[in-house]
């Protein structure tokens, strides 16, 4: 299996919205070490808003799911993170817009697209402690999965365990924007929230194709 059809898809949404939630509390107490404290409450108001819509999307056009999940989630939940994962998944859903099918080639580009639409928005570079720490290496992840002839789930696997890793690697950087930037040296010694809730979402990515019928 190298492909997840639009309604896979949308399963996977669904799943994503059920799970996140359970995560809220330890995501506002990491947030609050870094930031307002309110990103439990924008993944459960988000995650209700990408479920509740999703009854209303197309289900011949995966780009258009993605993207509009994406605002969806910022609707319910008007953030920062809100606006950061709306434009991801705006960017991410561009790769693949007019598509019924979302290839493993298709990932890699999908996560970059996501990368540099976060970079355009917020002006953002790797290494400075955001959420782009986890996608930039997941995408070469990907694209590199691809390249060895991967299935989907051992590259999804290779870009969650990358994922892990640099989500371990925020610990030692330095904000530079938002709370963390004002926090500045006071901030090492604390994993990045946003970077810690896209793993997560990654880690429903991977459960979700691992239990794919072959």
């Amino acid at each position: 299996m190298d492909r997840l059809t639009t309604e896979q898809v949308i399963r996977f949404l669904e799943l994503l919205a059920d799970r996140m939630p359970e995560h809220a509390e330890m995501l506002r107490e990491l947030d609050a070490q870094l930031g307002d404290g309110d990103l439990g409450i924008t993944m459960t108001l988000g995650m209700a808003g990408i479920k509740q819509g999703l009854s209303e999307l197309p289900h011949d056009d995966v780009g258009m799911v993605i993207a509009r999940s994406g605002l969806n989630f910022n609707r319910a939940a008007a953030s920062t993170f809100g606006a950061i994962l709306a434009t991801g998944f705006m960017r991410a859903g561009q790769q693949v817009k007019g598509r019924d099918e979302v290839t493993l080639q298709d990932l890699g580009a999908m996560f970059e697209a996501a990368a540099e639409g976060i970079m355009e928005r917020g002006g953002a570079r790797p290494g400075e402690k955001t959420v782009l720490d986890v996608i930039v290496p997941m995408a070469e992840t990907l694209r590199q999965a691809a390249a060895d002839a991967s299935s989907l789930v051992q590259a999804v696997q290779r870009a969650h365990d990358r994922c892990q890793q640099a989500l371990q690697e925020t610990v030692t950087m330095e904000g530079k924007h938002g709370r963390a930037g004002w926090l500045k040296e006071k901030s090492v010694g604390v994993q990045d929230p946003g970077s810690t809730a896209l793993c997560l979402m990654v880690d429903c990515l991977r459960e979700f194709v691992e239990n794919l019928p072959e």
